[in-house]
């Protein structure tokens, strides 16, 4: 299993109407987990993504529990939960003060320079595999 944590603080303009955060906002915190999960492992997303290698989000589900608010500060965990392979499922929890506020997944899969779905290139399948076995849950 691979797992990263991070905390956003939530800002004004990620409210709506009644105070609380926006619904489509959550997945811009998932995408910041998202990217602290990668890297925490060593993967250096801006090189893959010069590289013209790419992770885009092909499915992405939200239960929400709880509303965030403004000025709250939201913890996310992200973990992989599941061996990584052509597809990389992301999962989710988002927190703030001790209270769950929503949950999440996302699937992931490669594509090359041409926006087409690969095998992860072995360099980085390498990479993540060796993180996911060595954190066995």
């Amino acid at each position: 299993m691979i797992r990263a944590r991070t905390s956003q603080k939530v800002r004004f303009a990620e409210t709506d109407a009644m105070g609380v955060v926006y619904h489509a906002n959550y997945l811009p915190w998932c995408e910041c987990a998202r990217l602290a999960l990668i890297e925490g492992v060593g993967l250096d997303y801006a090189e893959m993504s010069a590289r013209g290698f790419h992770l885009p989000v092909v499915e992405a589900h939200i239960k929400y529990r709880r509303p965030a608010r403004f000025g709250d500060t939201v913890e996310i965990e992200s973990a992989i939960a599941e061996r990584p392979g052509v597809k990389i499922k992301i999962e989710y929890r988002i927190t703030a003060n001790s209270l769950l506020l929503a949950e999440a997944e996302t699937v992931h899969v490669f594509v090359n320079p041409e926006g087409l779905p690969i095998k992860p290139p072995r360099e980085y399948a390498d990479v993540l595999l060796a993180a996911f076995d060595e954190n066995p849950g």
